[in-house]
């Protein structure tokens, strides 16, 4: 092929082809040197991961944490660096790929049908169905032969993981040991020295200022940022005049009608939980019991349950939300609790027990098992036609925008003729949320690979983007007078947090005894604070927050009761503490509890050896990982 583009190098024809093939090297952010090679993000053993590759596992493990977490999942996705996740996966289904082929293991043909075949999401009436296989792979942006070879892997790694597993055996000793550990509990006495009592009387001068500018410079440091202009092609706007015909809509319905239309029972329930920790005694039980019936009976006379959940409810999870569990169908929730919810009517509030606690529970709405007729259905159906009809128009679109922009055509200019609007955005940094893109976490760092007057194409599951770099700003670090109040205040607040600690620091050295803490805290007129026994290993102390130097220190404390030797700090604050009990759970606990923990013990031990696995692989294999394509540092494994 090249030999003949060589003898007609200068030919119209030959021209047209390399055209295209420029086109499609600028979607995919390839450089525009013909010869250019495709990056890879990382190399493993000589196996190349390419930035694609990256790009469908960071798009699918977003879907997998939108389902898992629900209105949640926006503040999870923020926490989360989804390109390293994803290129974490990629790199451990290749080496157990390799591992997997190095013993001999494979998948055969007929396991793996047999795997597709038995998957409820592809069957229709309890047998597998081609049609309902193919739309829900279509639906999740997956083609059959690329969904099959990752199947494959899946099991590999299952075959490979249970033979290690099996070699996990644990003993009672060590089993009776972690058990006490989990559930030693301690009480706590404190004061604090907070450094805000110091901030008042810091005034630092002009020269202070600057000595703490240049010693700390690169805390102020700026992150690089750019400017971008963009055309979103959304299925739905782009096709918002499309009307499918009857017959699309026939079809459509009854393709998903199982999957899609039809609708298990339902509830949509709150709760407020008075916990129990396992292997509590008869005492303990009875006590969270009476709390929760003392719920129940303000939540039956009228008291605001959300209100009430926020308050009292020890599920962390939900509490802030009033309780709310969303709503969820059968077999979602441990079977007593199901079978209490299911047997509720909406604004009855009742009590459960479970074996995590007690639940003071409210259904708020109830939704019988039904399946949608086709004019109920009808207008998620012309939506959902309407979306693939769009993303269809989007890849048109975008391809023809794509030869237009590198031609020289403006963005607003070629929105308009779709009748959509080009989006120009303010300064942002890499990791920012994009004004009009929120969602769409691969812009920012898609925008930060190319070069001012740059067009690329970012191929977004669904909706993709064209966009243009308007602007870029290398990182810089301010000078002193653009920032000179930020300064004063980051000098005022770590004077003050050193004089909160040296004031610490003199009064615990006051504390030779037990008796002499109370004393240090009425010498100095601080309030001692208690908390009642908690569990240590939850490392978080009730009224504080995450403290796990404390239930650390209270852990191998030699004497009980006793004060810890040395200042704590926290967000800033200075804290004493003394450790007023420990104790280890009962042998009577032990033996109500026996059974459970050792499975959750020996599935833990094993979940361990499968994560040591994996990084002994890592560490004997040959990783090299791109930062630039990946959007981190380069680094070598």
């Amino acid at each position: 092929m090249l030999e003949v583009m060589r003898r007609h190098a200068y030919s119209w024809g030959t021209r047209i082809v390399l055209g295209g093939l420029a086109v499609i090297f600028a979607f995919w952010g390839i450089g525009s040197g013909f010869f250019a090679q495709v990056k890879p993000v990382a190399n493993v053993n000589g196996q190349r991961i390419l930035s694609d590759q990256v790009d469908r596992e960071a798009s699918r493990l977003r879907d997998t944490l939108g389902q898992m977490y629900g209105a949640d999942a926006p503040a999870v996705l923020k926490s989360i660096n989804l390109r390293q996740a994803a290129l974490d996966q990629l790199i451990e289904r290749q080496l157990i790929t390799e591992q997997a082929r190095h013993l001999g293991l494979s998948i055969t043909n007929e396991a793996l049908q047999q795997k597709i075949a038995t998957t409820k999401s592809f069957q229709r009436d309890g047998q597998f169905d081609l049609d309902t296989y193919q739309e829900v792979l279509r639906s999740n942006n997956l083609f059959p032969h690329e969904y099959e070879a990752s199947e494959r892997v899946v099991m590999l790694q299952e075959t490979l993981r249970n033979m290690i597993e099996a070699g996990i055996q644990v003993s009672d000793d060590e089993v009776r040991h972690a058990f006490n550990l989990k559930n030693e509990k301690i009480g706590l006495r404190y004061f604090e020295i907070p450094f805000a009592d110091f901030t008042a009387k810091i005034a630092p001068t002009e020269q202070q200022i600057a000595d703490y500018y240049k010693k700390n410079i690169e805390q102020f440091r700026e992150p690089a940022r750019a400017r971008i202009i963009f055309i979103h092609y959304a299925p739905l706007v782009l096709a918002a005049t499309y009307a499918p015909s009857d017959k699309d809509v026939d079809d459509y319905y009854k393709r998903n009608l199982k999957t899609q239309f039809t609708h298990p029972d339902q509830v949509h329930a709150r709760h407020i939980l008075i916990e129990v920790a396992e292997g509590a005694t008869e005492a303990e039980k009875a006590k969270a019991k009476l709390a929760a019936m003392d719920v129940l009976k303000q939540a039956q006379a009228g008291g605001d349950f959300k209100k009430l959940a926020a308050k009292y409810s020890e599920d962390h999870s939900t509490k802030i939300e009033g309780g709310d569990l969303g709503t969820f169908g059968r077999g979602q929730m441990i079977k007593p609790f199901e079978d209490a919810v299911f047997a509720m009517k909406p604004g009855q509030i009742v009590f459960v027990e479970t074996r995590f606690g007690y639940h003071v529970v409210k259904l708020d709405e109830s939704k019988p098992a039904h399946t949608d007729t086709i004019a109920e259905a009808r207008p998620k159906v012309i939506d959902a036609l309407r979306t693939q009809a769009g993303a269809k128009l989007g890849r048109e679109a975008l391809d023809s925008d794509l030869t237009a922009a590198l031609g020289g055509a403006s963005l607003p200019d070629l929105a308009k003729k779709r009748g959509i609007e080009a989006v120009e955005t303010p300064l942002f940094a890499a990791n920012d949320r994009i004004i009009g893109a929120e969602q769409d976490h691969e812009l920012g760092p898609a925008a930060f690979k190319l070069e001012v007057g740059e067009v690329r194409a970012v191929p977004v599951k669904g909706a993709p983007y064209l966009i243009k770099l308007l602007e870029k700003r290398p990182s810089r670090i301010p000078p002193l007078k653009e920032i000179e109040a930020q300064v004063r205040d980051a000098l005022i607040r770590a004077t003050a947090i050193a004089d909160a600690h040296n004031q610490a620091q003199k009064i615990i050295a006051t504390i030779k005894t037990l008796a002499a803490f109370d004393k240090a805290a009425t010498d100095n007129k601080l309030a001692i604070k208690t908390v009642d026994p908690f569990p240590r290993t939850e490392h978080s102390i009730p009224g504080i927050g995450q403290f796990p130097e404390v239930t650390d220190a209270a852990g191998v404390l030699p004497t009980i009761p006793g004060v810890i030797d040395r200042v704590m700090e926290n967000r800033g604050n200075s804290y004493i503490f003394e450790v007023a009990s420990r104790t280890e759970p009962t042998d009577e606990q032990w033996k109500s509890a026996q059974k459970s923990f050792t499975q959750e013990f020996l599935d833990q031990r094993r979940a361990q050896a499968w994560t040591q696995f994996l990084d002994h692989l890592k560490d004997q294999a040959k990783i090299k990982i791109d930062s630039e394509q990946l959007g981190s540092s380069e680094q070598s494994m």
